[in-house]
């Protein structure tokens, strides 16, 4: 075996710490293939170097299987579908998600490897560790059973939810939706600001809200058709009943449609899917004339998010009321960076996000301060799509979004009335702390419109808050399905079978 040692024993370290699953079988199997020698009457050159060869490709396939990363056709059929990034964003990525720490301890078991080696057989050792690494417990029959029922039981009964709206097709306030790329409540709290006095400004808190996905393309879908249950991810890109689509739900109560993005719109599609799937067809306010802020990783450029803002309210201000605005921001992406920042790829992840945090929460304030200087009533929602998993775990480095793991997909999402005299006036902030998703945001906006939440004691009783739909936490990509069910979680994957998450492994 010689080397190949080092292989399976680094492999060991990593399926201990977490970092990755050890298919047991598989790997002994390799190894068997790895010490099965070549008789000697047909060791021939070429056949020596094709034994090579395929136990290299065999060793790589192994390891990624082992690995949580998506299978590979998934994650070549997401960078066909989204695009690349630049080299630079590759460079930030790459340095960011390798650990010192971790890599050192890998070179110390190479060094170990090559001195045992001179002097054991490596391949009864790896044998005897790999026999000892099958785990005494795992996901249960019964526990496998179960999840795959309780699934079916959540989509059956997410398939039947429909919130419909109601009142007079005359509206004397405006929505504002602000949808927020990459800022889940790990990621607040990650950076110290969790406890930031932008988020005691709400009216509503939702403190244990669920995006359902951990990508921007299916989390733009999922927004804009909030009014109904929560949908598989396959069924995003396929009609769906017409009463499914908040914008049209809107403009059936005499709302205007109005769209404006802090970026092209380009990348992964957004600006079709928003079209296509989310029946959003209102043209995107055109910012030929603002200032560049940023640059995406994909070195696409984005404006300042006050500067979008305020150019789409002074076209509204004056105008009489009932617009509806999607706004969509980057600028917490990551990788997006300053605009003229040459070495931005060379600097702290964190710090960088955190630059660009406080960026935000200023222009977000400012725009409600604009707002409320107006007069005008208006209904802010604050709804991140996901987050940008700023810390990383032991399933997903940091910055990694194919596992929507609950620290990326658990967001703050706060509902904000202004105008009408009570400009944040009301008596106390209210804290949603039971499970929801997108159908609370619906049912809020339909019981606004039924009774108006310009009046103080309109929506204050426990009663009200009790009445918001709860939806339990299932999110999901493209091959990759996470769900809770009581305190545990369980993932579906790649191999196509329930997977019980540790506790560990979300840390």
């Amino acid at each position: 075996m010689g080397l190949w040692g080092f292989y399976f024993l680094a492999k060991l370290y990593l399926y201990f710490k977490g970092y990755l699953r050890l298919h047991i079988v598989l790997n002994l199997l390799f190894a068997l293939f790895l010490t099965v020698p070549i008789p000697e009457k047909y060791r021939y050159r070429a056949l020596t170097a094709l034994k090579a060869i395929l136990s290299l490709a065999i060793g790589f396939v192994l390891l990624w299987y082992d690995s949580w990363l998506s299978s590979p056709f998934d994650a070549m059929n997401f960078l066909q579908s989204q695009g690349m990034p630049s080299k630079e964003y590759i460079i930030s990525f790459v340095l960011g998600a390798v650990s010192p720490r971790e890599a050192m301890i890998i070179g110390v078991i190479f060094i170990l490897s090559l001195v045992i080696n001179k002097y054991l057989k490596l391949t009864p050792i790896v044998v005897i560790l790999l026999l000892a690494a099958i785990p005494l417990s795992g996901t249960s029959k019964a526990e496998v059973k179960n999840a795959a029922q309780t699934l079916d039981e959540f989509f059956d009964y997410e398939s039947q939810r429909v919130v419909r709206f109601k009142g007079a097709p005359s509206p004397d306030f405006d929505i504002v939706i602000l949808h927020v790329c990459s800022l889940s409540s790990d990621d607040l709290k990650e950076t110290g600001l969790e406890n930031d006095p932008f988020f005691s400004q709400f009216d509503y808190l939702f403190t244990n809200f669920n995006t359902a996905t951990s990508y921007s393309g299916p989390a733009v879908i999922r927004l804009l058709r909030s009014p109904c249950g929560q949908p598989r991810h396959d069924d995003l890109y396929t009609e769906t009943s017409k009463d499914c689509f908040l914008f049209d739900a809107l403009a059936s109560r005499g709302f205007e449609a109005n769209l404006a993005f802090n970026h092209d719109g380009i990348y992964g599609n957004f600006a079709e899917d928003v079209k296509r799937f989310g029946h959003l067809h209102a043209p995107p306010l055109r910012m030929n004339d603002l200032n560049l802020s940023l640059y995406m990783f994909d070195n696409s450029p984005v404006y300042d998010d006050y500067q979008v803002l305020e150019k789409w309210w002074r076209t509204r201000e004056h105008s009489k009321p009932g617009a509806a605005l999607y706004y969509n921001t980057v600028t917490l992406h990551d990788g997006a960076h300053w605009a003229g920042e040459k070495k931005w790829f060379q600097r702290d992840r964190k710090e960088q996000y955190v630059e660009r945090l406080h960026k935000l929460l200023e222009n977000m304030n400012r725009f409600f301060n604009l707002l409320a200087s107006s007069g005008r009533k208006v209904v802010v929602v604050f709804v991140p799509e996901h987050g940008m998993a700023l810390k990383g775990t032991n399933m997903q480095v940091m910055g990694l979004r194919d596992i929507p793991l609950p620290q990326i997909t658990k967001v703050p999402v706060g509902i904000k009335v202004l105008g009408g005299g009570l400009n944040g006036a009301k008596a106390g902030q209210k804290i949603i702390s039971k499970p929801t998703s997108y159908l609370a945001i619906t049912h809020m906006l339909s019981s606004f419109m039924e009774k108006s939440p310009f009046v103080n004691d309109n929506y204050s009783s426990r009663a009200f808050i009790e009445n918001i739909p709860q939806t339990d936490l299932v999110s999901e990509n493209l091959g990759m399905l996470i769900m809770k069910d009581g305190p545990k979680y369980y993932l579906h994957g790649k191999e196509k079978n329930w997977i019980e998450i540790m506790e560990s492994d979300l840390n």
